[in-house]
């Protein structure tokens, strides 16, 4: 195994669930406790379900671990609005399923979202927009960056990306995806680069919606993604990608790589999972992340509706 790869997995199967490595098995649950004092947040992804599905039981169970855990804030790797979006600022979409849902006082801190596919279905703009308004929600753009302190003496640099203009079919459905032709595809890339090229921070975090890969047979990879971005995150050094798209929860890398591939993308509705050659696991449940910068290390967490840890996995940077 590589060296700075530490992987901790709580396997669950269909037929068992088999204890991992530390003894963990899937009734361990995230407390206040479990990290520590560490630099916390949260992600969700595929959410906006008007409160259907598993996303009010996944929203409350965000507010009982932000709450233990601290959670500095909290990232939606997009599909923020099923089925089509939001109209305006001022849609009733907003209050039924967001500021209703995530209502705990421990969610009351900054959000960093990103656009999905079917955000592109409503007015993209609405949803930059909304910024201006509210108290934590927080997209700036269609694609931002910023840096925070995670310690005494480590920096991460967070970028944010807005990958459906980048995927081909889409600008091939105008009428489905209005705001799509807007986008200047080239100019994210070249900023994306310039990010990149530019940063010193010691980790480097990417969100976007769609997976780089998947092992999922709903999506799977997205070849616009493994051409277009993957060998900017290869050539500066970028730690993980995480996304959503796919409903269910996985863990991917490469052999010989240094990126992890993660899919979280279980916030409102799960779908049937796959494994392939580079997953190192996969799942399929009502869920979020938890992701924790303690010391020299990152660990990334799947955290189940009773709070139960999923999967757990650790890395030193490169």
């Amino acid at each position: 195994m590589i060296s700075f790869l530490m992987v901790s997995a709580i396997f669950l199967m269909s037929f068992a669930a088999p204890e991992n490595a530390n003894g963990q098995d899937q009734k361990s649950v995230i407390t206040s406790k479990t990290f520590g004092k560490s630099f916390n947040f949260i992600i969700v992804s595929d959410w906006g379900w008007n409160g259907y599905g598993h996303q009010l039981e996944v929203a409350d169970q965000m507010g009982k671990t932000a709450d233990s855990i601290k959670a500095k804030f909290v990232v939606s790797c997009g599909d923020n609005f099923q089925v089509s979006g939001v109209a305006s600022t001022r849609d009733p979409l907003w209050m039924l399923s967001y500021e209703n849902i995530y209502k705990a006082l421990s969610l009351q801190v900054e959000w960093f979202p990103v656009l999905g596919n079917h955000d592109y279905k409503g007015s993209t703009q609405a949803e930059i927009d909304y910024s201006k308004i509210s108290r934590r929600w927080r997209m700036t753009d269609h694609y931002y960056t910023f840096v925070k302190k995670v310690n005494k003496s480590d920096t991460a640099r967070f970028i944010f990306l807005d990958t459906p203009p980048l995927v081909e079919q889409y600008q091939k459905k105008p009428e489905e995806y209005p705001d799509v032709a807007a986008q200047d595809t080239a100019k994210q890339i070249k900023w994306l680069k310039e990010v990149l090229s530019g940063s010193r921070e010691k980790w480097i975090l990417v969100f976007g919606h769609h997976p780089i890969y998947s092992a999922s047979k709903t999506h799977g990879n997205t070849k616009e993604m493994i051409d277009k971005v993957k060998p900017l995150l290869e050539q500066y050094r970028a730690q993980l990608y995480f996304c959503g798209h796919d409903h269910d929860l996985q863990h991917l890398r490469e052999k010989g790589g240094k990126i992890d591939y993660i899919v979280t993308g279980t916030g409102g509705e799960t779908r049937p999972n796959s494994s392939n050659e580079l997953s190192l696991f996969s799942h399929s449940e009502p869920a979020f992340s938890v992701v924790s910068f303690k010391g020299d290390s990152i660990s990334v967490n799947f955290v189940g509706i009773t709070g139960n840890l999923i999967y757990h996995f650790s890395r030193a940077s490169n």
